[in-house]
């Protein structure tokens, strides 16, 4: 089920990047995205990041790196209580 997942995710990221125009017709301009990248695009590289760190997360839970990551994170927790 994992993999299954890993590339639907890999293919929404892969939408977010290559429709970014579309997605900025479809759901419009972010305040936001404007001010912190308007020398970059502004909303249409907001939507490519958001699609790459998609991708990126898709990649790593694919390739176990991500439940290692969250394992090494929390885990220290689990003997405070």
């Amino acid at each position: 089920m994992r993999y299954v997942f890993s590339i639907l995710g890999i293919l929404i990221g892969m939408f977010f990047v290559i429709k970014s125009e579309w997605m900025l017709k479809a759901f419009g301009y972010s305040e936001w995205a404007e001010i912190k990248f308007g020398i970059w695009g502004g909303s249409r590289t907001a939507y490519k990041l958001g699609g790459l760190l998609i991708i990126i997360i898709s990649l790593m839970w694919l390739t176990g790196w991500l439940q290692e990551i969250l394992l090494f994170i929390f885990s220290p927790m689990k003997n405070l209580g």
